[in-house]
């Protein structure tokens, strides 16, 4: 009896400290609306928006390489 509650104390420390273990060593920045930001990362086939000849938008895929700046759309007036 005695070793099934050392095994029942031990699972429930375990699951405890599992359950803190997400939130170690996480930093959380947050961006005011509009800034830019710089990308970390290549991010391959994203889906974006372009403008064709005519300037009208089509949706097109590209890579993203690392380094480039992400910027918000300006809402044209």
């Amino acid at each position: 009896m005695q070793r099934k509650t050392q095994w029942k104390l031990a699972s429930a420390i375990a699951i405890c400290a599992l359950g803190c273990l997400p939130g170690c060593g996480t930093r959380v920045i947050l961006i005011p609306p509009g800034e830019p930001v710089r990308l970390r990362e290549t991010i391959r086939d994203a889906p974006v928006w372009v403008r064709d000849a005519e300037g009208e938008e089509v949706a097109g895929v590209m890579d993203l390489p690392a380094g480039w700046y992400c910027l918000p759309d300006d809402p044209v007036d």
